[in-house]
């Protein structure tokens, strides 16, 4: 029986503390006032080259899964009919 009421209250309490950063979260976000700044144009120039290095190395260890895992398969299949060839070819 207390460990029941000892879980109700550190649920309560974890409950009125997730409320309380909501509403310090929301409070903030609605006292803002406008900013007037400006974006020259170069700073999207800067941006998609800050970004494009991640890009690729996604891309290049996505690549790099797929040689490590599915090119070993697709060689011996390969091999094997390169043999094939070779061995039809001399045969003729």
């Amino acid at each position: 029986m207390i460990n029941k009421v000892k879980m109700t209250i550190i649920r309560i309490y974890k409950n009125l503390k997730l409320q309380k950063s909501c509403f310090l979260v929301l409070a903030i976000l609605l006292c803002t006032t406008k900013v007037s700044a400006y974006i020259d144009p170069g700073t999207g120039g800067m941006i998609v080259g800050s970004i494009w290095p991640f890009i690729l190395a996604i891309l290049a260890a996505i690549g790099g899964f797929f040689l490590r895992y599915f090119f070993k398969p697709i060689k011996k299949i390969l091999l094997k009919l390169w043999k094939l060839i070779t061995k039809s070819k001399k045969g003729n």
